[in-house]
């Protein structure tokens, strides 16, 4: 415990998972608030919070985001045509309401009039029209493309054969119609996307790829700066649609160090501070922080690259999966803060299956199946690299364990750390032949097809195992489709449990949110895509309470 018996920790419950709702807190509470808070607006407003980001986004321009990081800054700057509340149900955004046709292929759109962008021109349907063009365009190259290739036309217009997208039409200035070819059920999920978000032409045309450096958008933070490796600031827009924001500026600093960050919240120099799996937590109160737990669609895996030897073998990459003890790795080194995965879907997701088929720690089969692999004593397995570019002592810990667990069974595994995100990202993740990766997959939309058909689909370009299997692409194909529920939600467990068997990853854990911010901090709102949806619009400092509460090592000017 990094603050000693005498710093203990406030669990709060928000709306979500009902089994980890603290006994005595009301569903419909605020996290942060409390009775007797300032009930008068106007002292809710100014402030600068200080929050801790963990890896330096790659960018910020809406159709490269790809991290969670860099769309837990991004959601500050731009707006799409929807938004997801605390219970992830869609709420209007730029878009004032919406209409869709009979049969799901026709999308009507009634904009938001008078929005302004943070440069001045206001929003219209046409800036829509641009921003998922330019998402679909061949030369933008964006790695969400296939986000809208179920537009119609975009498909001709992605291989070069129409000069626009048949289906995006601005009607009139505040009128956006989108058809699709063929229905596509989590469709306005995915407008909640960070990647679905409007962007001004005449700024992207401008700044060419700074763009992603010094972002435009209408959203309830304008970009100020970006000074590398240290911090991004934001400030209010005072003349956001919903109202100008409680805060005067967020500024994120650029921390990799977890356990730095973490001392720098304890001493009052940032808002919050992540927990690690490391840092346990008691369980009664103190008043100096507040802690926020939630479980996340989030898994963690060990993605293996199927395309390459020894792990092209169906039957090694099954074996792997029986040698690691996943049990004993979350119950002691995570401390089981998080729920072991069994399959790939995570807890809360449609589809998700409790009873799915897994792969129980078994060092004998898992020898076995080396053997009809042709792997034994006499002939040795290669060294398989796994590779990582996360380097907190959990990451650490975890990833040696996965080595001696492997080990037992006859597999050597090297470990590599990549210097940074940006390097594990564009040069190592899916691209090592024959190497394993830690990473994690948090859900941008709560649909089973934005796990299932991201990570698996041959032609997705999140699938970093690179899987290739026609029977399951067709199978994700259709599923996409299909419009009742419940069909649904069977077909993605078939196709969950025939993935699983070919066992392109270990799935290690569902992840839980956990965070703690200081007591001063209201107005916290949390659904479980997790930290990057935090409504910062809504977060307000009780300056009051900060005095009151501040560790004295914390206060100062």
């Amino acid at each position: 415990m990094l603050f000693g018996p005498a710093w203990q920790f406030l669990f709060l419950c928000l709306l979500g998972v009902s089994s980890l709702i603290t006994p005595g807190c009301k569903d419909n509470q605020t996290a942060g608030e409390k009775p007797g808070a300032l009930s008068n607006s106007a002292d809710r407003y100014g402030g600068t919070y200080r929050k801790p980001l963990q890896l330096e986004p790659l960018t910020l321009d809406p159709a490269f985001l790809t991290e969670t990081h860099a769309a837990t800054v991004a959601q500050q700057v731009f707006d799409g045509l929807v938004q997801f509340d605390s219970d992830l149900n869609i709420l209007p955004s730029m878009a004032r309401s919406w209409v869709s046709s009979r049969d799901g292929l026709r999308w009507t759109f009634y904009l938001q009039q008078g929005v302004k962008f943070h440069h001045g021109r206001e929003m219209t349907a046409e800036d829509f029209v641009y921003t998922f063009t330019r998402l679909l365009h061949p030369q933008t190259a964006s790695p969400r493309a296939w986000l809208f290739d179920r537009i119609q036309g975009a498909k001709r217009f992605l291989a070069g054969q129409a000069p626009h997208v048949e289906g995006l039409r601005a009607l009139d200035a505040y009128t956006l119609e989108i058809t699709l070819e063929q229905p596509y059920a989590p469709f306005i999920s995915l407008l909640g996307m960070p990647q679905a978000t409007v962007v001004p032409r005449e700024e992207v045309e401008r700044l060419g790829t700074d763009f992603g450096h010094q972002p435009v958008g209408t959203g309830p933070f304008r970009f100020v700066q970006w000074i590398q490796g240290k911090e991004i600031v934001l400030e209010a827009n005072p003349a956001y649609s919903e109202g100008k924001p409680f805060l005067d500026r967020i500024v994120y600093r650029i921390q990799p160090d977890h356990q730095a960050l973490f001392t720098e919240f304890a001493q009052g120099l940032l808002e919050d501070s992540g927990l690690t799996e490391l840092q346990r937590s008691p369980e009664p109160a103190d008043a100096h922080f507040l802690l926020l737990r939630k479980p996340l669609l989030a898994t963690l895996f060990l993605s293996m690259n199927t395309e390459h030897p020894p792990l092209n073998d169906r039957r090694v990459r099954q074996a792997i999966n029986h040698a690691i003890n996943r049990q004993v790795i979350n119950a002691t080194i995570r401390h089981n803060q998080h729920l072991q995965a069994r399959g790939i879907l995570p807890r809360g997701m449609p589809g998700y299956n409790p009873e799915a088929i897994d792969y129980p720690y078994d060092p004998a089969l898992a020898r076995r199946l080396l053997a009809e692999a042709g792997y034994s004593a006499e002939h040795g397995f290669p060294r398989i690299e796994l590779w990582t570019s996360v380097k907190t002592a959990t990451a650490v810990l975890e990833n040696e364990a996965v080595q001696r667990d492997l080990a037992q069974v006859g597999i050597p595994v090297e470990i590599y750390t990549a210097e940074n995100w940006q390097q594990f990202k564009t040069k190592v993740l899916g691209k090592r032949p024959g190497a394993m990766y830690r990473h994690a997959w948090y859900a941008d939309f709560p649909d089973p097809d934005n796990v299932l058909y991201t990570l698996f689909h041959s032609q997705s370009a999140n699938n970093y195992t690179r899987y290739n299997n026609p029977d399951i692409d067709r199978l994700l194909e259709a599923a996409r489709s299909e419009s009742d529920y419940l069909a649904r939600v069977k077909s993605y467990r078939h196709i969950e449990a025939l993935i699983m068997a070919d066992a392109p990853t270990v799935n290690l854990v569902y992840y839980t949110f956990g965070y703690l911010f200081q007591s001063y901090i209201r107005g916290i709102e949390l659904n479980a895509l997790g930290e990057r949806h935090i409504p910062m619009k809504k977060i307000w400092l009780d300056v009051t309470h900060r005095v009151a509460t501040t560790p004295s090592s914390a206060k100062g000017p």
